[in-house]
């Protein structure tokens, strides 16, 4: 069995490797995800030449050409290649129109408050200090000196540019070398990472794969079999049949092997004798032919850009999809990036658009799968490159009006129907993972004192007051009274046991076991939080509350508990608004609502006087308003991130100019024992853990869910271990 495996080739041992790999995933389930620091470090290995190839290759390549034949190339079947990437670049953009909306939340994550590092363009793309740029992995700079490199030593003559030339090629068969002794372990990583992949990724991340690999195969499938053979029949004399049929050896061959520089002498043979048959071919026609197919190979392939439609799922996947200002900048960098291998190129865009490079592995486990189509879209690049260069040369290229705009209308009315029909297929059977709400609805507090809630809320002149109590007081009656505000999630809110829970509830329930008292909690609006502490109705106020200075003079905050983000909380399909200055600037008719923050809000409409903005009572009247009164709200991320486990057709943007608030509880002003208390016990709470635990729960939803161990035979079927 293994020589038999070891005499294949190496796609089909890649191919054995991933289902092999897929098998034990399956079999052993979680215990095997160790085995991704295997393959990463193959991935890792592979990587290693790929800068260094592209430096030399690059420079050899170029170099070595007559300056007619570069002239010829690069103004000629250079213009033709650039359009081919642009109509390329610009399906694979609209792409992911087909990827179905799911509608998702979760909770607050300290990334998404972390600032984007901007990325400076002018090192991206400009090779000032070459080395540098191979340092940082600025792929497109490297690309850039390598061109000009080339570019120079055509124009240069003797012994010394042959020297060079000379030491390129060497360079270049060395890397070669390398990276095919290295391919004969790739198995081993494809094996590995799709073990693990298959072992830990959940049913629910398996059935969005479906997504990309379905989207892809048509995205290639589309431009093999449509979009590029019917560019040739719409502007030379060969037909849509016939450029299906003269490439369909070398289509076949590819799909086959995965392989593309092995048909490359069937591409050569193809287009000469495509030519030949209309008798639109010349002896340098045919030269022209010889030449241009080895060189255009060098080139990034429109089967390789296809890769970047892995990136638009990337943030589909993550809940982040790629905003639209940033599709020319990852498609430029993509194209560039491409130059070399696609396993430097996706973590390079990935990082470029901010997303998680652990998702690369998805990549790297499908990649086996996609790279069998890419190769079928890359060998028509080559053979449609080839014919409109070969019919430009021999002055029977048709570009006449009518042809050009009917073939720009059924191109893209054909792209269009595509994008529908797959997004209502792919609607249909691929669905929205479960409700998020129903982990933050059923998150529970670890009562360890005997609890009493009241919700009713006090009166003023009312009900009666009360003297306010000391920490004697407190421990003499045997009970802490804590103010909360209902519905401030994740605070203080109603589970759908009809239990009070929440952030704060669960502190002063730990405050009021180190107290040895029981506790009671007493509801109350914050605009009357100072008066209710005076009166003595509660003793504590503990639910949320931002520090406010205007109520500094009236009761007494203990030290910060919290910091906060401030955020906006909008409709799914705003929050991109709301991340840019100029954007929002723009914004007409958009009512803001607001509960507290007063001294931010009066400096916000200062600097946005176009927006409107409203005070409300709670959070809850934005998040369950029958009428679209309010189109955002202003709340800390961390809260908002929790509504919208409620809401999931909310989103969370945090403005340019992003601010920072504490929160604290308060006690009544005079209450000075039960504040010093209070403080001291803060700190010895934080330094022992006890307030990260609990903060992690709540805000981060670290253990809100049960955490089920990936299914698996071993364990669900055999039971051979628990």
């Amino acid at each position: 069995m293994v020589k038999k495996i070891l005499s294949m080739t190496s796609s089909s041992q890649m191919l054995v490797a991933m289902f092999i790999g897929f098998g034990v995933g399956i079999f052993f389930g979680e215990s095997v995800g160790w085995l991704s620091t295997i393959g990463n470090a193959v991935i890792l290995l592979m990587q290693m030449t790929v800068l260094p190839y592209i430096l030399v290759s690059l420079i050899g390549g170029i170099g070595k050409l007559q300056k007619s034949t570069a002239t010829l190339i690069f103004s000629r079947a250079g213009v033709i290649m650039l359009l081919l990437w642009l109509l390329a670049l610009a399906v694979i953009a609209l792409m992911p129109l087909s990827f179905p909306f799911v509608e998702s939340a979760s909770f607050f994550s300290t990334s998404s408050i972390e600032p984007a590092a901007a990325i400076d363009y002018f090192k991206l793309y400009i090779p000032s200090n070459p080395f540098e740029s191979m340092a940082a992995g600025y792929v497109p700079a490297m690309v850039v000196f390598s061109i000009a490199m080339g570019l120079a030593l055509i124009g240069m003559e003797g012994e010394h540019k042959q020297q060079i030339l000379t030491f390129m090629h060497t360079s270049s068969e060395i890397f070669s070398r390398i990276t095919r002794g290295l391919i004969k372990i790739l198995p081993i990583g494809i094996f590995a990472m799709s073990a693990s992949a298959a072992g830990t990724m959940g049913v629910e991340e398996f059935a969005s794969m479906q997504v990309y690999l379905i989207s892809y195969f048509v995205l290639c499938l589309l431009l093999t079999f449509w979009v590029l053979p019917w560019i040739v029949a719409s502007l030379t004399p060969i037909t849509f049949h016939q450029a299906l049929s003269i490439s369909k050896a070398s289509l076949v061959t590819a799909f086959a092997t995965g392989n593309i520089f092995i048909v490359i002498p069937v591409i050569i043979e193809e287009c000469k004798q495509i030519m030949r048959e209309h008798d639109n071919l010349s002896e340098d026609g045919a030269t022209l032919i010889e030449i241009l197919v080895p060189i255009a190979f060098t080139f990034p392939n429109i089967g390789k850009l296809t890769v970047i439609l892995f990136v638009f799922f990337a943030g589909w996947f993550n809940g982040t999809p790629v905003d639209l200002s940033a599709i020319p900048s990852l498609s430029i960098s993509g194209l560039l990036s491409l130059f070399g291998s696609v396993y430097v190129a996706i973590p390079f865009m990935l990082d470029l658009v901010h997303l998680p490079s652990d998702l690369f592995q998805l990549f790297v486990m499908s990649g086996f799968i996609t790279g069998k189509f890419n190769s079928i879209a890359a060998v028509m690049n080559l053979f449609v490159l080839t014919i409109l260069t070969a019919a430009l040369f021999q002055k029977c290229l048709k570009l006449s009006p009518p042809r050009l705009i009917k073939m720009g209308v059924g191109i893209s009315a054909s792209v269009v129907l595509t994008i529908l029909v797959l997004r209502v297929g792919m609607g249909m059977f691929i669905h929205s993972p479960e409700i998020t709400s129903g982990v933050i609805a059923n998150m529970q507090v670890a009562d360890k004192v005997p609890t009493k809630v009241k919700r009713q809320f006090p009166e003023l002149g009312v009900t009666p007051r009360a003297p306010i109590a000391n920490l004697d007081i407190i421990r003499t009656r045997g009970t802490l009274r804590v103010g909360y505000i209902p519905s401030n999630v994740p605070f203080s809110y109603y589970n759908n046991a009809g239990q009070l829970v929440g952030f704060d509830s669960a502190m002063a329930s730990k405050l009021a076991e180190d107290l040895d008292v029981k506790i009671e909690f007493i509801p109350f609006k914050k605009d009357k939080l100072a008066e209710s502490l005076k009166a003595g109705f509660f003793d504590i106020a503990m639910s949320g509350l931002a520090m406010d200075i205007e109520q500094m003079d009236k009761l007494s905050y203990a030290e910060p508990v919290l910091e906060l983000n401030l955020a906006i909380a909008t409709r799914d399909h705003m929050v991109n608004q709301f991340k840019d200055s100029e954007s929002i600037l723009e914004m007409e008719n958009v009512t803001i609502a607001y509960v507290e923050h007063g001294d931010i809000i009066e400096e916000a409409q200062k600097k946005y006087p176009n927006l409107k903005f409203v005070k409300i009572a709670g959070y809850k009247n934005f998040f369950r308003q029958k009428q679209p009164k309010y189109d955002a709200v202003v709340i800390s991320a961390q809260a908002g991130s929790a509504w919208t486990l409620f809401f999931p057709g909310y989103g969370i943007a945090i403005p340019p100019t992003t601010s920072r608030y504490p929160v604290a509880y308060a006690v009544a002003q005079n209450n000075q024992s039960l504040l010093n208390y209070v403080n001291n016990w803060q700190k010895l709470r934080k330094v022992d853990g006890h307030q990260e635990r609990i903060y992690n729960y709540w805000m981060l939803g670290q253990g809100a869910s049960e955490v089920k161990p990936r299914w698996s035979i071993i364990r669900d079927v055999l039971h051979w271990v628990d």
